[in-house]
């Protein structure tokens, strides 16, 4: 009797969206709230919301909490939070609270922040100590996340039997990191449980992937296949991209429009079956639409292309 082959688990391909870059002064006013309604309706995976201290756009963590108490479905995630600077102990408390709010629906993704001088100047925290608070920001919510009494002396944060509340709904804690250097593709494999990439080429998403589990594997260690996820843009009009641009946005010279702009509906679904090729199967898009287009733009990116490319990747 020749043996019975198992087909190979189909992994889980997920599409949520970023915050509209021309609209990032109106958190959380009327537009916003419309779009996360739209949201809602549409079933999109996931809303995201990006973390800086100087930079225009809301702290991401309260709108969050309120988008929770207006949603039922949608998932809600930082992109990426920013670790260092904040104390470990009230952080897990903040984490276990929009757990709870969100019914389990929070995701986390951390990073080191923008490597700018305003930027570190405002935050406080050295340059060279930002990647070790994150990872004892890390291991001290691993061990808080359970709900048990925890005793942690680090380099610095000391607990002395501190037992998180509200218990989180979540039952596993899960943390993904960004980030694309060497280091911080290192440190996804070594600690992290997926990788959110941005601002990358379907090529070095592929070749990141294949450095983090490099990495896990040197660490004993393993990331789900389906943990790898990336920022793509999507722009309604050919005019947006440079009005983007000048918005600030953080684009390497070396880093071309057509590897993680699509413009126009047509042009998102083999943008993300090209990253898809390289092992990403989770997916935040950026819409980049003006004047009174951002909600039918969503809907067409729904209809036109999400659907069907979650359905069949």
């Amino acid at each position: 009797m020749s043996a019975v082959s198992t087909p190979p688990t189909r992994l889980t391909v997920k599409v949520g969206l970023a915050w509209n870059p021309f609209d990032r002064d109106a958190v959380p006013g009327p537009r916003f709230w419309q779009a996360v309604e739209l949201m809602e309706e549409l079933r999109y995976d996931s809303l995201w919301l990006s973390d800086t201290a100087t930079r225009p756009g809301p702290a991401p963590l309260p709108v969050l909490a309120a988008v929770a108490a207006r949603t039922e479905h949608l998932k809600l995630g930082t992109s990426v939070l920013v670790a260092p600077p904040r104390q470990a102990a009230l952080l897990a408390k903040e984490f276990a609270t929009l757990d709870a709010l969100s019914g389990g629906r929070f995701l986390r993704a951390f990073g080191l922040g923008l490597d700018i001088p305003a930027e570190l100047a405002a935050l406080g925290i050295p340059r060279e100590e930002r990647a070790a608070r994150m990872e004892e920001t890390m291991e001290v919510l691993r061990l808080l996340w359970p709900g048990e009494p925890v005793h942690f002396q680090g380099r610095f944060l000391t607990l002395a039997g501190m037992q998180l509340t509200p218990r989180p709904l979540r039952r596993k804690l899960e943390i993904w990191l960004g980030g694309a250097s060497a280091p911080a593709l290192r440190r996804v494999g070594r600690c992290g449980d997926g990788w959110l990439a941005s601002f990358i080429s379907p090529a070095g998403f592929a070749a990141g992937v294949t450095a983090i589990r490099a990495a896990a594997t040197a660490a004993e260690r393993t990331i789900d296949d389906d943990h790898y996820g990336t920022f793509i843009f999507a722009a309604d009009t050919p005019d947006d991209i440079p009005q983007f641009k000048a918005l600030g946005a953080a684009i390497t010279d070396s880093l071309r429009d057509e590897d993680h702009i699509a413009v126009g509906v047509a042009a998102l679904r083999p943008l993300l079956q090209q990253f898809r090729d390289g092992g990403c199967t989770k997916f935040v898009v950026v819409p980049l639409a003006r004047e009174g287009r951002l909600l039918p733009f969503l809907r067409e990116l729904k209809v036109g292309c999400v659907d069907e490319f979650e359905a069949t990747a």
